[in-house]
């Protein structure tokens, strides 16, 4: 089972790696971690 799982996490990164829209976050600290949380806000309150 844990072959298995891992195969599977593996296709779903090979997926997930061509897909434009996803925008990768890459978070280090508190200070980035609030202006992402203000973006995501920003964009799902504009309604697009």
């Amino acid at each position: 089972i844990k072959r298995n799982t891992r195969r599977y996490a593996k296709r779903q990164m090979t997926w997930f790696r061509k897909e434009k829209r996803i925008r990768w976050l890459h978070l280090h600290d508190e200070s980035e971690l609030k202006e992402v949380a203000e973006r995501i806000a920003e964009e799902f309150g504009s309604g697009q």
